[in-house]
């Protein structure tokens, strides 16, 4: 019986041992299969241009909050990669058939988010639609050197331009939204239509929208014809202040933010644990604009362009970039941001910061300061101005403060506010603003046309149709040399034509350009990573869905820092089953064992 109970119990022992060492193993993937399991949402902070509208063709200049969200729901035909380049979109592939003729290729798996095919016909149904109404303030823009669109078959279309157009791909065709035939040819009214279902091809397929300025949610399209996106929900949450979102992104509440952070709260970003700085030249630069629209609202001595010229020479820039950037920014002289490289013009410097000279300019113009020290004409005109400001851009308002502290001692009265954002696009488009500082932002960093295609005359339109052009300038000259450098596909020569734009702008004091800042954007690098490495910041208006598509989730479980496993459940049997399967196994195994152990001490001599 002694030589039976031994063998009994070392058997026993031989299956106890490696099935608790076994359990133990299989209970860390099972655990972490749990959070696996969860739903993975991708929370976006964005605190910059509004997002007040789900409808394309509603967009105008001042939407770029919007831009983010029709691209997480619809596709172009090209998209811009993280260094700028034209990719395929919609189009898999593109062919210049002659100089103005542009054949592409349509992909074949993607569909509508309502399970639609998409087809030619939605290109060029899309293509038309915009070629037709002029009223479509962006969306006009990038079908403007279009002539003509048709369909060859199902999945080919052929474009046929007005002239050769040297920033089609890298430039106009990024912006050209496709939407669903089926769906929008049934809309009686199309700026003003709600869009409240939006249905797209892109990435991300609509849920909820809070409203004007709150928050978008949105689910994955497990469908993309790209590839489906690596997390199941998207919300896009918009904030009024940068401060605010700098909270947000520290506190974990969202899981990237941008587009633009000050300087002052980076030291702040860089020593919160999770929180990864990512810091690339930027697309854009902020300027001081005048307003001398000869039909607008503001002080007509704006109209002036030797007030301009002395008011440009009080502006202070490099105090503007070390009191307000911290150095994060470089002075710009040109409407062409410096990362552009050699298409910004390198004769062109600032207006030399020079107080004594700009009092002379003012006096020459007829403007003598006042008994209460501001300066007026014979005919009552005072140099009181608005300097307005968008309501979270902190940095810009104090760039405006010190601007005027420096024209009240040249007998010029500047009244710098804060203004909600949506409320100053309108005063800007309905050309009842004095001056403001903003920003201009491109979005891809390739070509300079969508730096210069604001300052067109045709641009320079009354509402309720208004174009990009915010200060007002028409020059002949310049229209015909925007036109000749669309056309022109050598480089050099239209570098030359470019350069020559530049100077013409300079001259007139269209605007007084300020800096050019590095984009400074967060990630929870504790939750995502993905962010793929490029020229453009990840967070933009123009190109988000790199972003959005590269990002992918750090699986850890939330009790431990191991890295989630791919074992999974058997089919049909739930996560939280296994778990309490595992449990009463582990228990039975070590009670097994327990009891064994007893029987060979009670059995020992």
């Amino acid at each position: 019986m002694t030589i039976a109970k031994d063998g009994l119990v070392k058997r026993m022992r031989s299956i106890a041992v490696p099935l608790m060492l076994m359990l133990v193993i299989m209970a860390i993937p099972i655990q972490l299969t749990k959070a696996q399991a969860k739903e993975i949402t991708f929370n976006v902070g964005w605190a910059a241009a509004v997002i007040d509208t789900l409808n394309p063709t509603a967009m105008t200049q001042m939407d770029g909050g919007a831009y983010n969200i029709a691209h997480a729901i619809y596709d172009t035909l090209v998209r811009s990669d993280t260094n700028g380049n034209p990719v395929p979109d919609l189009a898999e592939s593109w062919t210049y058939k002659n100089a103005t003729t542009v054949e592409l290729k349509l992909a074949k798996n993607a569909k509508w988010h309502d399970g639609q095919p998409f087809s030619a016909d939605d290109v060029v149904f899309s293509i038309n639609l915009f070629l037709a109404h002029k009223e479509f303030t962006f969306l006009k823009n990038t079908v403007k050197t279009i002539k003509s669109v048709s369909a060859s078959d199902k999945y080919t279309v052929q474009i046929n331009l007005k002239g050769p157009d040297s920033s089609f791909l890298a430039f106009r065709l990024i912006g050209v939204f496709i939407l669903p035939k089926h769906l929008w040819e049934r809309v009686a009214n199309y700026t003003t239509f709600a869009n409240p279902n939006p249905v797209g091809t892109g990435p991300f397929k609509f849920v909820r929208w809070g409203g004007p300025n709150t928050f978008v949610e949105f689910t994955a399209n497990k469908e993309y014809f790209l590839g489906p996106p690596n997390v199941d929900r998207l919300v896009f949450i918009y904030f009024t202040s940068y401060s605010a979102l700098a909270l947000a992104i520290q506190s974990g509440e969202i899981d990237y933010a941008g587009p633009l952070f000050s300087p002052a709260v980076v030291p702040t970003l860089t020593s919160t644990l999770g929180v990864q700085v990512i810091s690339r030249p930027d697309q854009r630069y902020y300027y001081f604009c005048f307003n001398f629209y000869e039909k607008g609202a503001a002080n007509p001595a704006l109209r002036d362009k030797n007030v301009r010229i002395a008011l440009s020479h009080a502006i202070n820039k490099p105090e503007l970039v070390t009191a307000v950037w911290s150095g994060y920014a470089t002075s710009q002289h040109t409407v062409i941001p410096v990362s552009l490289g050699d298409w910004v013009n390198p004769k062109i410097t600032a207006y030399e910061f020079n107080l004594d000279r700009a009092a002379k300019m003012l006096d020459d113009a007829g403007y003598r300061v006042g008994a209460d020290g501001v300066r007026v004409n014979s005919k009552g005109v005072r140099l009181s101005f608005k300097i307005e400001v968008p309501s979270n851009y902190a940095q810009e308002y104090r760039s405006a403060q010190i601007i005027a502290n420096l024209w009240k001692q040249i007998g010029v009265e500047a009244t710098p506010q804060l203004v909600d954002v949506g409320t100053l696009a309108d005063r800007v488009m309905d050309w009842k603003h004095d001056t403001f500082i903003w920003v201009w932002s491109a979005g891809t960093g390739i070509d300079p046309d969508p730096f210069l295609n604001m300052f067109q005359g045709s641009e320079a339109m009354p509402a309720p149709n208004p174009g990009f052009n915010d200060c007002g300038f028409s020059n002949s000259t310049f229209d015909k040399l925007y036109e000749q450098q669309i056309q022109e596909v050598d480089p050099v020569k239209r570098k030359a034509i470019i350069w020559r734009m530049q100077e013409i702008l300079h001259q007139e004091a269209v605007y007084v350009p300020l800096y050019d800042p590095l984009a400074v954007q967060a990630i929870r690098s504790d939750r995502f990573t993905g962010v793929q490495p490029g020229n453009i910041p990840p967070l933009n208006q123009f190109s988000t869905n790199n972003l959005l598509l590269s990002v992918k989730p750090i699986l850890v479980s939330p009790q431990t820092t191991t890295v989630v496993t791919t074992t999974m459940a058997p089919s049909g049997i739930g996560v939280e089953t296994m778990g309490g399967i595992a449990v009463a196994i582990v228990v039975l195994a070590a009670a097994v064992f327990i009891v064994t152990r007893k029987r060979i001490t009670q059995e020992k001599p």
